[in-house]
């Protein structure tokens, strides 16, 4: 058993946007399931704007090969690499952070995303006036969230509620933010956040595989 509608945020643009040697087969596969036909797949707009400027920073290429050049300067120091292979493995970083970092331009990474919203598999919804005064009232709980993940978590249980006065009888999210999953790193069930889910029906997912589900909670189906 499966959904026949998806919610993604913002963890799930950013592993479809990222450089292409980081990118996500899973998330990427989402996609292309949904453009298949298997389910329909909804966006909350603020996630967008969100990725423009976390992908930029987290994908920044001399954090991750200045570590390594340290490394072959001090071996080649030390005599335990040749300076034919230093020379080489400081091509092979050069390399790495050029392409990198022309692909985490702003241009470059405002166009994945602009291609990736006009997407004709991904539903993107803004926020709503309902959306955002559940905002509210959910901020009032004891949930301990950033004002970003409050606003994430109103527009996906009302956007849940929508879906299901179409006619879906559950809804699937796919949440890879420990914050915004409904149990803790031990397994243990957070009671707040799971009863806001189950009262509209939505199943979380940690990851983008969705995988069958041999049983639902009671009444969900009918």
């Amino acid at each position: 058993m499966k959904p026949k509608a998806v919610l993604v945020e913002t963890n799930w643009v950013v592993d479809v946007v990222a450089p292409a040697y980081l990118q996500s087969p899973q998330a990427i596969q989402l996609l292309q399931r949904a453009q298949a036909g298997e389910f329909k797949l909804y966006l909350p707009a603020i996630c967008l704007a969100e990725a423009r400027e976390t992908v930029p920073r987290r994908f920044a290429p001399r954090s991750r090969s200045d570590d390594l050049r340290k490394f072959i300067k001090w071996a080649r120091d030390e005599a335990r690499v040749n300076s034919e292979d230093a020379d080489a493995a400081y091509r092979v970083f050069a390399q790495f952070d050029g392409l990198v970092a022309n692909e985490l331009t702003k241009v470059k990474v405002s166009e994945r995303l602009d291609e990736l919203a006009n997407h004709p598999s991904l539903n993107v919804f803004p926020l709503s006036e309902p959306m955002l005064e559940r905002q509210i009232s959910i901020g009032a709980m004891d949930l301990s969230l950033k004002p970003f993940d409050l606003a994430v978590l109103a527009a996906v249980i009302v956007k849940s509620e929508e879906l299901q006065q179409e006619g879906h009888a559950w809804v699937g999210f796919c949440e890879l933010d420990s914050d915004l999953q409904p149990w803790d790193k031990s397994g243990a069930r957070k009671r707040i956040l799971s009863d806001l889910y189950d009262d509209v029906r939505i199943l979380v997912y940690a990851d983008f595989l969705l995988e069958d589900i041999s049983e639902l909670p009671d009444g969900w189906t009918t």
